[in-house]
């Protein structure tokens, strides 16, 4: 009924064939460049003040086997926990001072890192998530110490309803496929 003027009863608002509801068929403009490594830019104008740089890539949960289970959030995690040229501190520090935002999440499709700065600082965020994702330093002491904080954040998700009814019923309608297997995985699986 959402997309339809006129909902019938019969199909509940189903679109005809073909027809595209007008809220849909807005496209932004924007541009996209395939790098000579394979890497795709996207950009995409603003009159704001700020801009937002992202680093896609295409692993999530899905791509996880049952013995390796939460490794893609275990390694997006630990992406910015230190690289060849800044520690876990400094990349806080250096995000802090520009006044960014930094988000990061592990999909079942895919992992992204994301920071959202004033437009003139958004040379050192790509060159920040750039040495993220070339140069970082997984350490054996940080892994430890990234293992007790998942173990704490799963002590603590139950309490989150939704969440983990949400996960539930994903688990069983995709419980003999990797889709239906938890996003942020077990943390004793994690080696």
């Amino acid at each position: 009924m959402q997309f339809s003027k006129n909902p019938i009863l019969k199909n509940f608002g189903d679109l005809p064939q073909g027809e595209i509801p007008e809220p849909l068929k807005y496209n932004r403009p924007f541009q996209s460049t395939t790098l000579s490594n394979g890497i795709k830019v996207c950009t995409e104008r603003s009159a704001s003040g700020s801009a937002s740089v992202g680093v896609y890539i295409g692993t999530g949960s899905r791509h996880d086997s049952l013995e390796t289970a939460g490794a893609a959030h275990v390694l997006r995690n630990m992406l910015v926990r230190g690289t060849s040229s800044r520690s876990k501190a400094d990349f806080a520090t250096e995000v802090e001072q520009m006044g960014g935002r930094f988000e990061g999440n592990t999909a079942r499709e895919q992992s992204n890192l994301s920071l959202t700065v004033h437009k003139g600082d958004l040379g050192k965020a790509v060159e920040l998530l750039g040495d993220a994702v070339s140069n970082a330093n997984i350490d054996a002491a940080e892994l430890e110490l990234y293992k007790q904080e998942l173990s704490s954040e799963h002590d603590g998700n139950y309490r989150n309803y939704i969440e983990t009814t949400l996960e539930n019923c994903h688990f069983n309608s995709f419980r003999d496929h990797m889709l239906g297997q938890p996003v942020k995985g077990d943390p004793d699986k994690v080696q």
